[in-house]
């Protein structure tokens, strides 16, 4: 386990999440064991399909913000919807059931996990997601299935708003006989392909960012006055100038082949 920089973090309203990564994340059984939120990921005969439970899609910007809420078990969204979440996690307590929540990334033409929610909303904002002071706040999460699943296997389902699932919008409910669905394809998927293949790459954007906010935080401590909004500013300029910044920024995405 890795643990280059200390965390970046302002004040108490801020996530303190060590940095931790492995060599190999395909074997899950060896990955795991330096990072526990991967051990519950693509286990056999779950069956959850057969509960009862509420659903969600969220759809992620980039594959970086999911490859963290995997390592750290987190995930936060807009102010709109972390009101829904919340809200429909505390009913979920109320009546036994579960949250489900299943990502897509943005323009990727695949959804690439299944998530279950396990806390209601917190304060603490996360500071490395990869849009920088974007999101406040964050949910703990628990994924249980990292796979890539092309887009092909969903169309013929649909959301609450009577929408393909694979064209939802971020945030958007699902009933749970669809969600049921998407479960079970999940479920029974079995190409080994997925983002934890690409994990050891998104590591090195991961480190790059947290060392450069680490930097700053240094020079702050050196500095008797220098106001907080010049350094929303400074921060984000400084940081494009990252070689995995401008790696991602010209990253062409690739449909995946249907």
């Amino acid at each position: 386990m890795n643990n280059h920089y200390e965390p970046y973090v302002r004040n108490k309203r801020d996530l303190k999440v060590p940095y931790i990564s492995c060599q190999d994340y395909t074997n899950l059984e060896q990955a795991s064991k330096l990072i526990p939120a991967l051990k519950q990921i693509n286990q056999a005969n779950r069956n959850l399909a057969d509960t009862e439970a509420y659903a969600y899609i969220l759809r992620s910007n980039n594959d970086d913000d999911i490859h963290k809420s995997i390592k750290y078990g987190i995930w936060t969204s807009s102010k709109e919807n972390n009101e829904k979440l919340n809200a429909k996690f505390l009913e979920a307590q109320e009546y036994g059931k579960s949250v489900y929540l299943f990502f897509s990334v943005v323009r990727s033409g695949q959804f690439v996990g299944v998530a279950k929610l396990t806390s209601g909303y917190k304060d603490e904002s996360f500071q490395y997601w990869w849009e920088i002071k974007k999101w406040k706040g964050h949910f703990n999460v628990q994924w249980l299935y990292v796979k890539d699943v092309p887009n092909k296997h969903f169309e013929h389902l649909k959301n609450s708003d009577n929408v393909e699932v694979t064209r939802s919008r971020d945030g958007v409910f699902l009933n749970w006989e669809t969600g049921k669905e998407m479960m079970k394809i999940f479920e029974e998927f079995a190409d080994k392909k997925s983002i934890l293949n690409d994990f050891t790459v998104i590591d090195e954007r991961e480190q790059a960012l947290r060392q450069y906010k680490y930097q700053m935080q240094q020079q702050r401590n050196q500095q008797q006055y220098y106001p907080y909004y010049q350094y929303q500013y400074y921060d984000y300029q400084q940081y494009q100038q990252y070689p995995q910044y401008q790696q991602y920024q010209n990253y062409q995405w690739q449909q995946p082949q249907k």
